[in-house]
């Protein structure tokens, strides 16, 4: 066949963010409005295929295009492009049924997006989609939460029962819709229904379930909703009663509730939006924002008790969006309705079983919830965004690594709390959503579906390399275990900060053969000596590690039950430097509040802290724990993390003042080591000549300021130029600020997380790398 002068064909594979977010019809309107042929097709692992021919020059502009003017939600990570002949096999341009051939683990499997303002205005309108609650478009809408398999086209999502009717199916066909080639959408007469069930399942005769669900609101009911990724727990979160019978019947006496506001707006009613902030709430993936209580915030004092701030989370589906405007008020508690330890339920013979005494009525839906996930969590902290939890709306997750492990596929499982999984297949690491703490086989089970979704996706045998904590007492180590005996791949046991701070340099493009000085602090984490480590500055390469500096060790008086009866970690603090009389002196005016059986108790604490078997502990968690009891901010714990929590937001509404505080350092045989005990006598001595405020400040900045001194002496004596910051504890504000302080004054490059969480959520990262490094 003779070629027409300046003729040409393209063929490309592009991957990245481009399956669910209306890719394709972009694709098809940019490629004919240039007068090229051809088509686009979706793949099997979530890439596109386009082959495009015409006019050299149109094609030239129509590549130089593709990139600029995509979807906003979508994302090109790497685009292949092979110029070639033209085939002249097409007549017109058209998208292409989708094909099972996979090309690349580097495309990306589509996330959860947040209900657009398009539809909100269809939704809220005199439209054919008027007050139709499952309304989406090709820019919006479930994803990943619906996907059974890739490529994403409805006959693999959980939309497949509900086939269009005419006219949906003429907006799909359109190619001047914003429906065209859209997989999710439906309308009223063939899409899914709400309905509204009683506490024993049967159905409330309803008009219009919404409705009769915003009058029960409003009425004190808790109402169990079902959405995108599982059911949360409804309330009226400006009625104290209302909120204080759901913590009374989830037995949740303190754990905060997240808020769902209908608008920025309405959330200015309670709390403080910065302009950074009311960004991440109105983001596609919109996600929960932990923000400082307002001054005359209207919430009922238990939606976040002691606590200065407030996760709040706009509407993201219509069910939502139509709940919240029936409701007419500022705000609802939306909180996950899940049981610690407890995966999210996702259907609602489960939700009627475990929430059977807690919910009085159900809102559901039958579209069904393929993929569990979570609400995702952010705070800023400094403009910075800080992951708490990493899940709907990013997840799953993906990271370019700087180099590749071939054709091996390494498998991280994680630690226990606040858990994920990550596959490192080539140069590519996929973590999982947010599965939680794995300490009960159902929620194990659970991490095992997520991983299988995964490796299905992309095709992925057995893992060649398994990579674990240390801690033998977790269900993960007792897993990774048996599954590389069953497969016969090679276990890899990573310690836990070390884990924390190769993700933290796997985040920021650290090559294979780099170092850092990484200060990993949190609550704990199993150490090479068997002691609980939580403390800690690491000069950190992938492959392992120098621990340079901890908090000086301290017994844990009763190992885990510190965690939970924060005043026996103060009286191990203040016993190594005075006798057990004079801590029973300082203590017994509040023994009776500080331990369940008095001074009776007290002593069997001190005797315990004299015993040379004990667990010690260096974690920071563990310090602050011990802090809040001195300043009797918190004295028990109720859910994880509430003493430092506690003591923050006191800190918070201090400041600056003359308190002399400092946590000294000194160097025992090459190791610096953190004067915990002289310090917490310290503050005992001063406690009572200052605000409490004054003095919660006051500890939080000698602690980060302690930290980054130290971080900064050992990068001058080790030649590293950067220093890292991790751990769960990196999300306080305060030390998180004073940390960055002193360490940008010693003009020192200073990396952190930004998008993996700095908590145990990046650790399955943090083993990948650490593994690959040590088979390579």
């Amino acid at each position: 066949m003779v070629q027409l002068m300046g003729m040409r064909r393209v063929h490309l594979y592009i991957r990245g963010l481009v399956q669910g977010v209306g890719f394709r019809p972009y694709v098809y309107s940019l490629a004919t409005s240039k007068g090229l042929c051809g088509f686009v097709s979706n793949l099997a692992d979530a890439g596109v295929e386009v082959i495009v021919e015409g006019d050299e020059t149109a094609l030239r502009e129509f590549l130089e295009e593709l990139p600029k003017k995509r979807p906003s939600v979508s994302r090109i990570d790497e685009m292949e492009v092979e110029w070639g002949a033209p085939s002249y096999a097409f007549s017109s341009f058209e998208i292409s049924d989708s094909q099972e051939r996979r090309i690349s683990v580097r495309s990306v499997i589509p996330v959860d997006l947040g209900i657009c303002d398009l539809c909100v205005t269809e939704i809220t309108g005199n439209t054919r989609y008027g007050g139709y609650p499952f309304t989406s478009c090709a820019q919006c809408g479930p994803r990943f939460t619906m996907i059974r398999k890739l490529p994403y086209d409805r006959v693999n999502t959980s939309m497949d029962v509900f086939p269009f009717c005419p006219e949906c199916l003429r907006e799909y066909l359109d190619p001047k819709n914003r429906r065209y080639d859209a997989q999710g959408f439906a309308c009223p007469l063939c899409g899914p229904k709400l309905t509204l069930l009683d506490a024993s399942g049967e159905a409330v005769e309803s008009k219009d379930p919404i409705i009769s669900a915003a009058r029960l609101l409003s009425e004190g009911s808790i109402i169990a909703v079902k959405g995108l990724g599982g059911f949360h727990l409804a309330v009226n979160a400006l009625d104290e009663s209302s909120v204080s019978e759901l913590r009374k019947r989830r037995r949740r006496p303190n754990q905060p509730f997240a808020i769902m506001s209908p608008s920025i707006e309405e959330i200015t009613r309670f709390a403080e939006v910065s302009e950074g902030e009311a960004q991440l709430l109105l983001s596609p993936a919109r996600p929960i924002v932990v923000l400082k209580k307002s001054d005359n915030c209207n919430l009922a004092d238990s939606v976040a008790p002691g606590l200065n701030s407030i996760g709040v989370m706009l509407p993201y589906t219509g069910i939502h969006l139509l709940l919240l405007r029936a409701f007419r008020r500022e705000a609802l508690v939306m909180t996950s309705a899940n049981y610690p330890s407890k995966p999210m339920m996702i259907d609602e013979r489960s939700a009627l079983s475990e929430l059977k005494g807690v919910a009085d009525y159900y809102l559901v839906h039958n579209r069904e919830i393929v993929n569990r996930c979570d609400d995702s969590v952010i705070k800023s902290i400094g403009g910075d965004r800080v992951f708490l939890r990493k899940s709907r709306g990013y997840s799953p997750s993906y990271l370019r690594a700087g180099w590749s492990v071939g054709d091996k596929y390494i498998l991280g499982l994680g630690g226990e709390l606040n858990n994920n999984a990550s596959l490192f297949v080539k140069d590519q690491i996929i973590t999982t959503q947010h599965i939680g703490d794995v300490d009960e086989l159902e929620t194990l089970d659970f991490m095992k579906n997520a991983i299988k979704f995964i490796e299905k996706t992309y095709d992925l045998r057995k893992p060649d390399v398994i990579a674990c904590d240390m801690n033998p007492a977790f269900l993960t180590r007792r897993y990774a275990e048996e599954l590389s005996a069953e497969l016969g791949s090679p276990l890899v046991r990573v310690q836990h900060h070390h884990a924390h701070a190769a993700a933290l340099m796997a985040e920021n493009g650290i090559g294979l053969d780099g170092e850092v000085v990484s200060i990993v602090i949190d609550g704990t984490g199993y150490g090479l000596d068997g002691n609980s480590w939580g403390g800690e500055i690491l000069v950190a390469g992938y492959r392992d590690f120098k621990r340079a500096a901890h908090l000086e060790p301290h017994p844990m008086p009763g190992g885990d039950a510190c965690a939970y009866y924060p005043a026996r970690m103060l009286a191990s603090f203040l016993s190594s430097k005075l006798s057990d009389s004079d801590v029973e002196k300082l203590l017994e005016k509040d023994a009776t509040k500080y331990f369940k059986h008095g001074i009776e108790e007290l002593k069997l604490v001190l005797k315990q802290c004299k015993e040379t078997r004990s667990l010690k502990t260096t974690s920071l968690g563990r310090l602050l724990d011990a802090l809040a009891v001195a300043l009797d901010v918190c004295w028990l714990r109720t859910y994880e993390g509430e003493p430092p929590m506690r003591l923050e937001s006191l800190a918070l509404r201090g400041g600056p003042s003359e308190i002399k505080l400092e946590l000294e350092y000194r160097k025992e045989n090459g190791m610096y080591i953190f004067d915990t005990s002289s310090f917490v006598n310290a503050v005992f001595d001063l406690k009572n000549s200052y605000d409490r405020k004054d003095m919660a400040f006051a500890i939080h900045k000698s602690i980060g300021d302690a930290f980054a001194e130290v971080a900064c002496l050992l990068a001058e004596e080790c030649g590293v130029q950067t220093i890292g910051l991790t751990g769960g504890a990196a999300v306080n504000t305060l030390i998180n600020h004073s940390i960055k302080e002193k360490i940008m004054k010693n003009n020192k490059k200073l990396i952190i997380h930004k998008n993996y969480p700095c908590g145990d959520g990046c650790v399955s990262l943090g083993q990948s790398v650490v593994a690959s490094s040590r088979i390579l």
